[in-house]
This record gives C-alpha cells, sequence and structure tokens, in this order.
C-alpha cells in the first residue's frame, strides 16, 4: 500500500529532532499502526461504513480528552510562550475541531446528540486515561511526547495513502478524511508539534530522560493502534 512513500525522502521532518529519533526507535510498533488493516480499508474503501461510523464516535469523545490534555499542559507549562502554545491546540480542538468533526459526523448519519450521549470504548477509556495520567504524574514534556502518537501518525497515515497509487479516490467514501489527514493545514500543525517538542527537548533534560520518554512514545503507539479497532466496539 504505501512501499511508494519513504518519510527520510517524502517528508524528512519526521525523521529528525526528538520526534523523528522517538518513531524511529520503536519503529515495529509504529508500522502497525500506519499500516493497520483499518487504514488498509480505508485506503481501498473497503471498510464496513458501521465500522467508519463508530470511530467516528469515539474519535469526538477522544477530542474532548484531548482537549483537556492540552489544557493541563497549559498548567504544566514554564514558560508564557509554551502557555500559549498549549492554549493554541486546546482552542483549536474546542473552537474549530470538534464542530468540524460533528458537521463530518453528520454526513456519516450521526447527530450531535447520538454524540453527546455515546459511550466511551475500552480502547478509548484505556488510551485516553494513560495520555490524562502522564500529563498529571509528568511534566511538560512527558505529556507532549505522549501526545505526540497521534498528532504525527494521522499525518504520515494521510501522507503515505495521498502518495499510494494504489489508495482508491474515485467512489471511496473514506476520500475526503484522507485528504483532511494529508492536506496542508494538518501537515502545518504537525510540523509545529515536531518542532515545539525540540523547544522543550533541552530545557526539559529529554537527552537524560530518554529511556522513559521512549517507553511512554511506544506505550502511547500501542494504545493509538488499539483505538483502530474501536470500530468495532461501537
Amino acid at each position: 500500500m504505501d512501499d511508494e512513500w519513504q518519510a527520510e525522502r517524502d517528508w524528512p521532518l519526521l525523521t529528525t529532532g526528538l520526534a523523528g529519533r522517538l518513531r524511529r526507535d520503536c519503529m515495529a510498533q509504529w508500522l502497525d499502526f500506519v499500516r493497520h488493516p483499518f487504514v488498509r480499508g480505508v485506503a481501498d474503501g473497503t471498510l464496513p461504513p458501521e465500522a467508519f461510523r463508530n470511530f467516528l464516535i469515539q474519535d469526538y469523545l477522544y477530542l474532548i480528552q484531548y482537549a483537556r490534555a492540552c489544557a493541563l499542559a497549559v498548567y504544566k507549562a514554564d514558560t508564557v510562550a509554551d502557555m500559549r502554545h498549549a492554549a493554541g491546540l486546546m482552542a483549536g480542538i474546542l473552537d474549530t475541531e470538534l464542530a468540524m468533526h460533528v458537521g463530518y459526523c453528520r454526513q456519516w448519519g450521526i447527530d450531535e446528540a447520538a454524540l453527546e450521549c455515546a459511550e466511551e470504548s475500552l480502547e478509548l477509556l484505556a488510551y485516553s486515561r494513560f495520555i490524562l495520567d502522564r500529563a498529571q504524574s509528568g511534566d511538560l514534556l512527558d505529556l507532549m511526547v505522549t501526545m505526540a502518537p497521534c498528532l504525527i501518525g494521522y499525518a504520515e497515515v494521510g501522507a503515505r495513502l495521498h502518495a499510494s497509487p494504489l489508495t482508491r479516490r474515485e467512489g471511496n467514501p473514506y476520500w475526503s478524511w484522507i485528504a483532511l489527514y494529508g492536506g496542508d493545514e494538518y501537515t502545518q500543525l504537525v510540523e509545529d508539534g515536531i518542532r515545539q517538542l525540540d523547544v522543550l527537548a533541552t530545557p526539559y533534560g529529554a537527552q537524560a530522560r530518554y529511556p522513559a520518554l521512549l517507553r511512554a512514545f511506544a506505550t502511547a503507539v500501542r494504545l493509538e493502534t488499539a483505538f483502530w479497532g474501536t470500530g468495532r466496539s461501537g
């Protein structure tokens, strides 16, 4: 599906700095995430629609928990600049992304009331509570490293599927989702996040703490991979 795409050649920023090192050092788990059967089903349009609807519902609930983590990032930040960065992420979710997600869900026959009353899946509970635990027990770098697989991974999925000649475009009900995560706006958001990790790395002692950061990152990747399966849980 993605043999034509190589991060080192097509998006080299993914392979540099702290984010690139973390991604490289858990590559086996990372490839399980970005090459998951859910992703393949989205690429060729064969994913059952009900699985995608269930995933959209859980993704809405995940965004709410992600916004809470961003709020904790504001609290954890040591500088005003870092507070503003975290506050910008939170505002983007609350003021823009949630509304966009509601609108997209409506196209799939899911109204806002159904989103509001949905129960969190076991996959969501495990993943989001792990992030919030790191948010409360660790510092800002711990939190941003734990959140990075979501931010970076969806962009890599979008880039891979955009580049692959095997991705079905015409008549694929999931093409608009692929286009969102492979588009310029989301790409810019990801690149800002990658650079922010490098901004935090030195003052928060990333080199000395790297083994612990890698464990948190790898756990988040595993939980993110499991979250694809939430489509079967609805």
